[in-house]
């Protein structure tokens, strides 16, 4: 699905009022060119885990984008908050990565998502990403550019991970 500029304002605009006017992670709309999220955690692991993944397959690492984070971590607060695992949440606010992706104003010209549900750590969620042939494929595609992470826990307190990767236009 193509959004139009048009439409992206007016989805950014519903956005920022269903989140209370909130600014972005980056408010001055300049992406970060890092290969690691800054600080330290899961999902900063979860990165440079991937990007070490990567790097051994012979691809130039993700750039991780502030907006892709955000995007990651709607995912995955919705996922914990529903107690489900899946790319389309029906009763969720964001319920399509489209949704997601326009509620943080993030411009894409290709993307792909991978989550998962109850690995103990970051290191064990990347390991199986990368034994399953449409996960791993998103990792190793050399068409997208950049990275977001994210965990959240739910209510049985497993953890929900989810990587949005995309290209920006």
């Amino acid at each position: 699905m193509t959004v139009r500029p048009a439409r992206l304002v007016l989805v950014w605009l519903l956005a920022l009022v269903a989140w209370g006017c909130s600014s972005p992670s980056s408010p001055t709309g300049v992406e970060t060119e890092a290969t690691t999220p800054s600080g330290s955690g899961p999902a900063a692991e979860m990165a440079s885990l991937t990007n070490a993944e990567r790097t051994q397959n012979g691809l130039t690492p993700f750039r991780v984008s502030a907006l892709l984070m955000q995007a990651a971590q709607i995912q995955a607060d919705q996922m914990a908050s529903l107690g489900q695992m899946a790319h389309v949440l029906p009763g969720a606010r964001y319920p399509e990565p489209q949704d997601r992706l326009a509620a943080v104003g993030y411009r894409w010209q290709a993307y792909a998502e991978n989550v998962a549900y109850g690995q103990g750590t970051p290191a064990a969620v990347v390991t199986a990403w990368m034994g399953s042939a449409g996960h791993r494929a998103n990792i190793l595609n050399p068409g997208l550019t950049e990275l977001g992470t994210a965990v959240a826990t739910g209510s049985d307190r497993r953890p929900y991970y989810v990587q949005v990767f995309g290209t920006p236009r």
